[in-house]
């Protein structure tokens, strides 16, 4: 079904800023064709950048818009049972997209958050341990490394070879007995590469090191359980594949690690004072001077407030997510890439993605970039251009894409 024949039905129209996030679970649309109308960007122009941000959906805003009025108007008429709602189940609704306990979840403001919290409080770093890592991590992340190895900090980054491909062996031959963390990520953003994560904790385990993932382009773009990848702490924003907004995302801390191998740092909790003039009477015996409680959950690594509005919309994205399933919209966006790479040719166009038919991240060398920009958007097509190297064009369609989006791009592909 094309754009317009899926107007014509009326399901637009039905599909209001409200509808979804009303809805009871198990009634919602749940299908390519009616999720189009849940991104209104995507009415707009082509938008094929899914890994770059997802357009705001009609659910999240809806989300947004109830938590504003708790805010704005009160408890009254469900609005403090819908923030309720979402502070009760959002970890929750993230453990069970990634094969994680609820109490090893915790809140964090970006991936790099994430990471930047292993960094900072592992002990094993304290003493002169090292970190491991690759050219394909998340760039952002490289240029902080590189920051804290010009610090002083014993920092090693592996190269990826002239196919832009890590083997394990590389990897394995940089970590030793003075290895503290691993840091990779588990879907490049760059070429869609996805990291042997599994074989890599592996190896880092038996030299006593941690293991993080940055699965900001894997959580809700592809399946994956953190207890089969093995990997120690993770952490993801939600304004990608779980269809958020900035300033929101998840942490991952693996149970046994809480409070031990990965130190409390924030403490966050209030306390009572135990002496007069707090208190009228005797004071409590065996307190001191105040009453203690560590959080017994990945929320000891959060902050004490975080962005209320960005959670309400994480949390409709997870509803939406684990309705649609995972593995239905990796095998709608993978089809897409698949008729995307049917229709170029693909000896002008080098591929750079490994597994596309594994990850909705299609990754191209151009034969020229001069004149791309400016064909793309005459034909009105939104995808990734340039970014971390200097000829490279991701391609990253969603669940709100269909064959006339990429069919679209495909012309002006075979117009370069």
């Amino acid at each position: 079904m094309d754009r317009r024949s899926f107007m014509a039905t009326g399901i637009g129209g039905a599909l209001g800023m409200g509808a979804w996030a009303a809805a009871p679970r198990g009634s919602r649309p749940g299908n390519a064709q009616t999720a189009r109308a849940l991104f209104p960007r995507a009415e707009q122009e082509v938008f094929l950048n899914g890994a770059g941000g997802t357009p705001l959906s009609t659910f999240a805003e809806s989300g947004i818009a109830r938590y504003l009025d708790f805010i704005r108007l009160g408890p009254a008429e469900g609005r403090g049972a819908y923030r309720e709602r979402v502070w009760n189940d959002v970890r929750g609704l993230f453990a069970s997209l990634i094969g994680a306990k609820e109490a090893e979840v915790g809140l964090v403001g970006c991936t790099k958050a994430g990471e930047q919290l292993v960094i900072d409080h592992l002990t094993a770093l304290r003493s002169g341990g090292n970190i491991v890592t690759n050219d394909l991590h998340f760039s952002g992340s490289l240029h902080n490394l590189e920051g804290l190895r010009r610090a002083g900090m014993d920092v090693r980054v592996v190269r990826a070879d002239a196919a832009l491909h890590v083997p394990i062996e590389r990897m394995a031959d940089a970590i030793d007995d003075r290895t503290a963390l691993v840091t990779v990520s588990l879907v490049s953003n760059v070429t869609g590469r996805i990291e042997p994560v599994s074989d890599l904790a592996g190896v880092a385990h038996r030299h006593g090191a941690l293991v993080f993932a940055d699965i900001i382009q894997a959580a809700g773009a592809i399946p994956i359980d953190v207890r089969a990848l093995d990997v120690d702490v993770a952490a993801c924003s939600a304004y990608k594949w779980l269809f958020g907004i900035h300033g929101a995302g998840f942490l991952y801390v693996r149970e046994e690690l809480q409070g031990t191998v990965l130190p409390d740092h924030l403490f966050p909790g209030h306390v009572r004072r135990n002496y007069v003039p707090w208190i009228e009477g005797a004071a409590l015996e065996g307190v001191g001077d105040y009453t203690y409680e560590a959080p017994s959950s990945a929320a000891r690594y959060q902050p004490g407030h975080v962005s209320y509005l960005g959670y309400a919309a994480a949390y409709e994205g997870l509803r939406f997510l684990l309705d649609v399933g995972v593995e239905h919209i990796q095998r709608h966006s993978t089809a897409l890439v698949t008729r995307l790479l049917d229709q170029i040719d693909v000896d002008r166009w080098r591929v750079l993605t490994p597994e596309p038919d594994r990850v909705p991240i299609l990754s191209l060398r151009p034969p020229a970039m001069e004149g791309l920009v400016d064909r793309l958007a005459a034909a009105g097509v939104v995808v990734s251009v340039g970014g971390d190297m200097e000829r490279l064009m991701r391609v990253s369609p969603a669940i709100y894409n269909d064959d006339t989006d990429i069919d679209r791009l495909a012309e002006v592909i075979r117009s370069a």
